[in-house]
């Protein structure tokens, strides 16, 4: 054992260090709870515990690391202008390599300390060498500097760490240094959604832009490249959610993959979610068409990131994890009944006593308030009324913020776009606001604007921190611990939300507050000790402990027990074994297949091959369409196959009327009645078949919501202002106007844009292969999943512009466009930011996307 890893072994036991570690932790919290009377290092307390630190900077134990970091964060506010704080602190951050900490000090503390001679020229060779590629002067930790490495010397990999570690700005410098490979590759990254598209779209445009003119590399966010006219040949880079990458890949013209990244890899082991086997679906799809392709996976907080890589037939010992952060977190458990205040941290608890203020009666929203102020917050939800019904209490306790410049636009961009009397315009004037993932892209952009600007400094949110929104923030309130309606947060959501305190460069420590109130009571704490979180891959977990009931959904037999969702997944996965048993060859069997024949199991593949085996619907579309019944997806062939001919009229027919007929024709083809729980009720498809009309007309999203403000309120139509509780709309109540916006973007996204969708798209398929794409007519898909039957408009969204500026775009500022034999070959940017209003949301979007 080396006289480094001794002495922290001694230091981490030892009862001194430990007191003085608490000691801290009571500095740090007095300070958070604004407490006036509070403890003070001694002067040997202070050297003692500084001498601790830097001595386990020298350590390579992670733990032993983010002691020693969180010893200098939380002393920092108190002890920032102490001489021997300022040496000993830029001493040590410059030993962990943390260089967006020791900015800070710089920048933020005014510290101009002098190192060591020895410590000064290690600190200037990591500058050196552990520059990023084409940063910008942005330099590596020590710990991403060594796995960019590892990245750069593998052709397969998975890697995790704390959510703070920084891995989308690793996977980004590794792309630099791909699209400079000759030959150049196409490379696509796989993001959980659609709100994460745009996050990444626009950093990759950002940080690439010079690099892609370069190299002739353009960026994607959809599966359908052929609108988009090129003199010159590109490479590609796609960003795609698992359902745009299956979609791609059903397209036999479209170029082939050389890099797959994914993105979130862990949620690939999410069993309550069927697009966990979606996910698994599109790689394992890349992984047999590109047998060669380069697979990155990346997640947080996964003890056994090796999991992804054994999944797919890959080399496990290409992994990589970290339990290191660059940036500190601190986390307390709040009792707002008791007044009680726990600190967590190192698997340890210390109760905080007289925190909070006895004489004082918190509210939950009081509580955020007194914390929150002049801090940047997020505020945890566990569902998307909540964070309205939440947002609304504490707007009520603040007043009007005076009004920025950036701001009054904000408001008078959200009343044109939305709504007047929408929430999201009085919450702003407050310095509040939400986020979810179903929130118009534009809205979404302008909030994560005036939130990184500081100018709304609550925002309250539901699961789409979970899913990798970059929103870092300063404090966290988990303010219930549910994820969705039934469930709690699993302790790598739990982890992963909580990672998203402390923003890296702009403060040293980010905080977690965990409250227990009148409204939620936390059953369980043991979520907020950290332990390594080892996941399983949904795709296998229900294989092993389900084989029955996969053999009854082989069988096409009813699975009786299970939730709805455990039960669709096991379907899927039936469906995937009997498509796999038809592409077994001497070369290549799927995971899946693997697997079963591993675990002696062959009984079940002969099941699967039996099903499907007769089957003339060809093979290659139940390979894309696996979440559709195979015996509906086969009566659904056959008829076409008789018929020859699309029930779909023309796009010069698309009409209310003829939508509605179309409706009604799916509802009976696809047996939606015990399919979709949505559209079961044929009754509704009326009122999805005006929503879908003015959807592909272009109808802009203001428009739609005003016409349907009026038509519920003439007609004497019912909206849910509550769980199940309805109430007669009524146009000058401000509740059911909000209620009736959020259920129209929420059907727009869901029921059009992803349920119908993948309907129009399954039934497209059967048409090419049987009639031909020449007399298949529109893939009424496109239309729904872009809002227009425009190409040009198609092709603008292609290259990351919304749907609202691309309409916008062509109907009013066309002469922008450069055109040949009707595609769009580019996009006149001067022209265009000249034409829109500077401060329009438009013109935002256009700077920063073209």
């Amino acid at each position: 054992m080396k006289i480094i890893d001794k002495l922290t072994e001694d230091i981490l036991r030892d009862e001194y260090f430990n007191a003085l570690f608490n000691k801290c932790s009571l500095i740090t919290a007095q300070n958070l709870f604004k407490k006036s009377n509070r403890v003070q290092f001694t002067t040997k307390e202070l050297r003692d515990t500084l001498r601790f630190a830097d001595i386990l900077s020298n350590s390579k134990n992670s733990e032993a690391r983010n002691r020693s970091y969180q010893i200098v964060a939380s002393l920092n506010q108190d002890y920032k202008d102490n001489e021997v704080y300022r040496t000993v602190s830029k001493a040590i951050f410059s030993k962990l390599g943390n260089f967006p900490a020791i900015n800070y000090l710089e920048n933020k503390n005014k510290n101009i300390a002098l190192l060591p001679i020895f410590r000064e020229i290690e600190t200037e060779s990591k500058r050196l060498i552990q520059q990023a590629p084409d940063g910008n002067g942005m330099i590596f930790t020590d710990t991403q500097f060594e796995l960019f490495n590892k990245l750069s010397k593998s052709t397969e990999f998975s890697f995790s760490g704390p959510t703070s570690m920084g891995k989308s700005f690793i996977i980004k410098s590794f792309i630099k240094k791909v699209i400079k490979n000759s030959p150049p590759e196409n490379i696509v990254i796989i993001v959980p959604t659609r709100a994460l598209i745009n996050q990444f779209f626009s950093d990759l445009k950002n940080e690439l832009h010079e690099l892609l003119d370069t190299y002739k590399y353009k960026i994607f966010i959809n599966s359908n490249v052929s609108d988009i006219l090129t003199e010159e040949k590109y490479n590609y880079i796609f960003v795609l959610t698992p359902e745009r990458l299956l979609s791609y890949l059903s397209q036999d013209t479209n170029p082939p993959i050389g890099f797959l990244f994914i993105d979130e890899a862990h949620k690939l082991a999410n069993d309550k979610d069927a697009r966990s086997v979606t996910t698994y679906s599109a790689i394992e799809k890349v992984q047999k068409m590109y047998g060669n392709v380069k697979l990155y996976f990346s997640s947080p907080n996964v003890s056994n990131p090796e999991i992804f890589l054994r999944l797919f037939n890959r080399d496990i010992q290409n992994s990589f994890r970290t339990g290191e952060s660059p940036v500190s977190q601190n986390i307390y458990f709040v009792n707002l009944e008791t007044k009680e205040v726990e600190s967590y941290s190192n698997n340890s608890v210390l109760k905080l006593q007289d925190i909070l203020d006895d004489s004082k009666d918190y509210s939950i929203t009081k509580f955020i308030k007194f914390i929150g102020a002049d801090k940047n917050n997020l505020i945890y939800c566990y569902s998307k009324r909540n964070t309205v019904n939440k947002a609304i209490e504490l707007s009520k306790l603040l007043p009007r913020i005076e009004q920025s410049e950036l701001v009054e636009q904000a408001i008078k961009n959200i009343k044109e776009y939305i709504h007047p009397e929408y929430y999201l315009v009085d919450f702003i004037e407050k310095g509040v606001a939400y986020h979810y993932g179903k929130l118009p892209q534009l809205i979404r952009n302008l909030i994560e604007d005036l939130y990184q600007k500081e100018e709304i400094r609550y925002v309250f949110c539901t699961s789409t921190l979970l899913e990798g929104v970059n929103m870092p923030t300063q404090n966290i309130f988990i303010i219930d611990n549910r994820s969705g309606s039934k469930t709690t947060l699993s302790p790598i959501d739990f982890w992963n939300l909580s990672g998203r305190a402390g923003r890296l460069t702009r403060e040293l420590v980010g905080n977690i507050f965990c409250v227990q109130y009148e409204d939620f009571k936390w059953v369980d704490k043991d979520v907020l000790i950290r332990k390594d979180i080892k996941l399983q891959p949904t795709i296998l977990t229900k294989i092993d402990h389900n084989l029955k009931k996969i053999e009854k959904a082989l069988k096409n037999e009813e699975i009786k027990s299970g939730s709805e969702v455990e039960k669709e997944i096991l379907k899927y996965i039936a469906n995937i074994i009997k498509v796999d048993t038809l592409e077994t060859t001497a070369n290549y069997k799927s995971p899946i297949i693997d697997k079963l024949i591993e675990d002696n199991k062959q009984k079940l593949i002969d099941l699967a091959k039996q099903g499907i085996i007769n089957f003339e619907i060809p093979k290659s579309i139940l390979k894309f369409n696996q979440t559709i019944n195979f015996e509906i997806q086969e009566r659904i062939y056959k008829a076409v196959s008789k018929s020859k001919k699309s029930i779909l009229p023309n796009s010069g027919a698309i009409k209310y009327e003829s939508i509605l007929k179309v409706l009604i024709d799916f509802h009976r083809l696809y047996s939606w009645d015990k399919t979709e729980k949505k559209l079961a009720n044929v009754n509704s498809l009326k009122y999805y078949a005006v929503l879908m009309n003015q959807w592909v007309q272009g109808f802009s999203l203001s428009q739609i919501i005003s016409q349907s403000i009026d038509y519920n309120h003439d007609n004497g139509y019912q909206v849910e202002v509550d769980f199940r509780v309805y109430e007669v709309f009524d146009k000058t109540n401000r509740r059911h106007i909000n209620a009736l916006i959020e259920k129209l973007i929420d059907d727009i996204e869901y029921v059009l844009r992803y349920i119908l969708e993948k309907y129009f798209n399954h039934y497209y398929q059967i048409l090419v292969a049987i009639i031909g794409e020449s007399k298949a007519g529109d893939n009424w898909a496109t239309l729904l999943e872009y809002g227009t039957q425009i190409p040009q408009v198609i092709a603008l969204q292609n290259i990351g512009l919304s749907r609202n500026t691309a309409i916008k775009i062509f109907r009013h500022h066309r002469k922008s466009l450069i055109l040949k034999d009707n595609k769009l070959v580019g996009v006149n940017k001067a022209l265009l930011l000249n034409e829109f209003r500077s401060t329009s949301l438009e013109f935002e979007e256009i700077k920063r996307t073209l």
